[in-house]
């Protein structure tokens, strides 16, 4: 038997190292889009992901402030395995030598743009005449030495926000060839940081807008418990878990959303009967037949709901969901008998979920609830009528994900259709291994 040539192991050519100008460049297309990322911690991971990559770096981090626990924490680190500094491994006072020195600008003894390299503390240390004027100063940099050389940090870059509020350090580690640091390339890394914390800065003020928006949605749920405990509130709870799934069926089907965030449109339908504290109980929990009168006060708890939402701006495709979801497919609902695609999206969806939940729950005027097989027919009843057809379908999925139907109740849910070529259909619609993996439980 032959031998076989034992293939040598194939050498990976080294990276070439970019010159200052051709990183530089490189540097500056990465980040140009950064101030459009509101995700703080995405963007504070890609600024550390592209120095390290695009200088060439043995690692480099972020140490931010976290003005929960009124310290400097390493938020980002990146690098060669063996020296990347672990994640919140650091954590920094303001009295300690690293944040001191740069709160205090001491930097500014140094270069004009404020970053300081080993080399820099080295040669200054030297210099005694300062030290007589300044007290504390040596300590201060024999401290800031001991840790840049703990971290193995070529470079030190501050990040201050509106030129005095220091937001942030940048940690550079030593370069893969072994240079050192120029002048002009701290001078770039300054001009980059100053541009990232005010980034970072602009994401962490777009969460906290998020935080007191998602306060008031919290609020004005409360004020709805308050105002109708053992209807209205649980009502909503249900339609925001259903909702939550279609939701998430119709992004993986690529469905097209408005221009808004997928908690901000979940929020609205959440809300979508919020209009109904302005409805007089004995209407809401009447169990007859309401008079004209009365449905006439009922139908105003769109627009009323809706009114709420237009005092805010930014809002104002919310107040649209809310103020028609009371519309109909095939134009024959209100406010305004919008119909098909000129209803908001947000507002089919409420219309299926409040229909489907409406009739599986006990009601004043109906206390016996339909069963969800019952339910899911007449939703499919309505298709073109009342409802989306696409939508209704898309629940119909849900619900058998879910468990809440049956393969089986298909053939009395849609008896025209043959069960096999119409779940076969489902499966290949729904953009999601949910309906494949159940299909044999019921088959």
């Amino acid at each position: 038997m032959a031998n076989r040539k034992k293939n040598k192991p194939l050498k990976r050519s080294p990276k070439k190292t970019l010159s200052f100008s051709e990183y530089k460049r490189s540097l500056e297309l990465a980040t140009e889009g950064m101030v459009e990322i509101l995700d703080a911690e995405r963007l504070i991971r890609l600024i550390v992901y592209m120095v390290v990559k695009k200088a060439r770096l043995i690692h480099a981090g972020l140490l931010l402030y976290d003005e929960e626990k009124k310290s400097y924490i390493l938020s980002s680190s990146r690098g060669r395995r063996g020296s990347v500094i672990p994640k919140e491994y650091i954590r920094i006072a303001s009295d300690e030598p690293i944040v001191k020195f740069f709160n205090e600008r001491k930097g500014d003894y140094f270069n004009k743009s404020g970053a300081i390299r080993l080399e820099d503390l080295d040669s200054f240390l030297k210099e005694k005449a300062i030290f007589r004027k300044e007290k504390g100063l040596r300590d201060l940099i024999l401290g800031l030495r001991e840790e840049m050389i703990n971290y193995e940090v070529a470079a030190f870059v501050p990040g201050y926000f509106q030129t005095k509020n220091l937001l942030g350090i940048l940690f550079l580690g030593r370069k893969v060839n072994g240079e050192k640091f120029q002048q002009e390339e701290l001078d770039f890394f300054t001009a980059l940081a100053r541009t990232a914390v005010m980034a970072i800065r602009n994401a962490q003020l777009y969460k906290s807008i998020q935080k007191i928006f998602y306060g008031v949605i919290k609020a004005m749920a409360l004020s709805i418990e308050k105002f109708d405990p053992a209807f209205t509130r649980p009502h909503m709870d249900r339609i925001f878990k259903m909702g939550t799934r279609m939701i998430e069926k119709l992004d993986r089907k690529k469905q097209g959303f408005p221009n808004m965030p997928r908690e901000l449109f979940l929020s609205s339908i959440f809300l979508h009967d919020i209009g109904k504290q302005y409805t007089p109980r004995e209407i809401l929990h009447k169990e007859g037949p309401l008079t004209d009168e009365e449905w006439k006060i009922l139908k105003k708890h769109p627009v009323d709901g809706a009114e709420i939402f237009e005092q805010i701006e930014g809002l104002e495709e919310v107040a649209l969901i809310v103020r028609y979801h009371q519309e109909k497919f095939d134009g024959t609902g209100y406010p305004e008998g919008l119909k098909g695609g000129a209803i908001p999206l947000g507002a089919r969806i409420a219309a299926v979920l409040d229909s489907f939940d409406a009739m599986t729950n006990p009601r004043p005027y109906r206390k016996v609830p339909f069963s969800v097989q019952h339910a899911a027919m007449e939703l499919i009843k309505g298709k073109n009528k009342q409802f989306d057809p696409e939508l209704v379908d898309v629940f119909v999925e849900v619900l058998l994900e879910e468990g809440m139907l049956s393969y089986s109740d298909l053939k009395e849910i849609y008896p025209d259709v043959s069960v096999e070529n119409l779940f076969n259909s489902l499966v290949s619609n729904s953009a999601g291994p949910g309906l494949a993996n159940i299909r044999g439980t019921f088959l």
